[in-house]
């Protein structure tokens, strides 16, 4: 859940999507079905619209429209949780473009670059870790936290210097 367990929602999934979005500044989530099945055993397709996505659950949810809503929210903040992981772990193939791939694997050649630029990463770095899951990471050892935040910090380091070598811009010496 985003910044929230999902055993902490009470079942409250719609609500959670909506504060994630909100948080965010993102619109509302626009929660449209189909009715699938008859009128006294209903079945309900969700297409759920938040941000520049859309979600739409594989197969028809029995039951009423509003537990339809629930499980289609649900199946989204899980998903956000799972490439939130993958992020933090530097995991490759995910559905968030924004996720490095893993560091570890990769050799990091030596580059020389503004020290603002990489205070500047390490800050959003930072952020990034310390708002995706904070209960997770209360939990963690400062080492550990640590190491995740330059693994983050050098991989958009290396982003922006390929990024400035694609586009021709150089960086006056560091």
């Amino acid at each position: 859940m985003p910044d929230r367990d999902i055993a902490e929602s009470n079942g409250n999934y719609k609500g959670l999507l909506i504060q994630y979005c909100q948080e965010r500044g993102m619109n509302h989530p626009r929660f449209t079905e189909t009715q699938h099945g008859t009128a006294d055993a209903p079945s309900w397709k969700v297409t759920v619209e938040y941000g520049d996505r859309v979600h739409e659950t594989m197969y028809p949810i029995p039951g009423a429209k509003k537990e339809a809503h629930q499980f289609a929210a649900k199946e989204i903040l899980e998903s956000i949780n799972e490439n939130r992981e993958r992020l933090l772990t530097g995991e490759e193939n995910t559905d968030d473009n924004s996720i490095p791939e893993s560091l570890e694997e990769q050799p990091i050649e030596s580059t020389n670059v503004p020290l603002s630029l990489f205070t500047s990463a390490l800050t959003v770095a930072n952020e990034r870790l310390g708002s995706s899951q904070p209960s997770r990471y209360r939990s963690i050892t400062d080492v550990e936290y640590s190491q995740k935040l330059a693994q983050l910090t050098i991989q958009i380091v290396t982003d922006l210097v390929k990024a400035a070598d694609k586009s021709n811009i150089e960086f006056p010496d560091a």
